[in-house]
């Protein structure tokens, strides 16, 4: 099963765009992470070290932050990449 590191914050009835523009002015330091199961999920876009998710089973919008490995190298806040459900 895919799991995210996700943020608290989501967001819905909106539209890409919107989602992004929501990733973009959002104060992520002041919101909470959660490892999450998340079947089906879709990336839309990744914007100041913050990646956009559509969950097009659930209908909504969810972010997970871009984190950086010890050797410098960034990578996404999903952590199986390779399993589905």
């Amino acid at each position: 099963m895919p799991k995210f590191n996700t943020y608290s914050a989501t967001i819905e009835n909106c539209t890409e765009e919107e989602a992004v523009d929501y990733a973009l002015g959002m104060v992520w330091g002041e919101c909470e992470c959660l490892y999450q199961t998340i079947c089906y999920a879709k990336h839309i876009a990744t914007v100041e070290g913050i990646e956009v998710y559509y969950d097009y089973g659930a209908d909504y919008y969810f972010f997970c932050p871009v984190e950086e490995s010890d050797d410098g190298a960034e990578y996404s806040g999903r952590q199986d990449v390779d399993s589905y459900c």
